[in-house]
């Protein structure tokens, strides 16, 4: 229990940061479905993108588990947890969207 609960006052510190890095990153690669750019020419955006989607929700859902939630979360933007869950929930849509206009535009009927 005591990983969980690392987890949860790490991610009290820098959900947003992960939470904003994962939005902004993305939003380049939602923007770059519609050209023949490949995966491996976004580098670190692609990586702070996914990364920041998957520690960002494997902390708040310690923090979930662990029902130490504080009101706001963060040290750089400070924002409420909702806000988070909102942000999260919008990269990980993003990159839904990418993948489903990358395999329309590569097999048209």
């Amino acid at each position: 229990m005591e990983i969980i609960n690392f987890f949860a006052m790490v991610g009290s510190i820098i959900n947003d940061v992960l939470a904003i890095l994962s939005v902004l990153g993305s939003f380049i690669m939602l923007l770059g479905s519609f050209g023949k750019t490949s995966w491996k020419k976004y580098g670190q955006i692609a990586d702070w993108s996914i990364l920041g989607l998957i520690f960002g929700w494997s902390f708040q859902i310690s923090m979930a588990i662990t029902k130490t939630t504080p009101d706001m979360i963060g040290m750089v933007f400070r924002m409420p947890s909702l806000m988070v869950y909102a942000l999260l929930s919008v990269s990980l849509l993003m990159l839904i969207g990418r993948f489903a206009i990358r395999s329309i535009l590569k097999n048209p009927k």
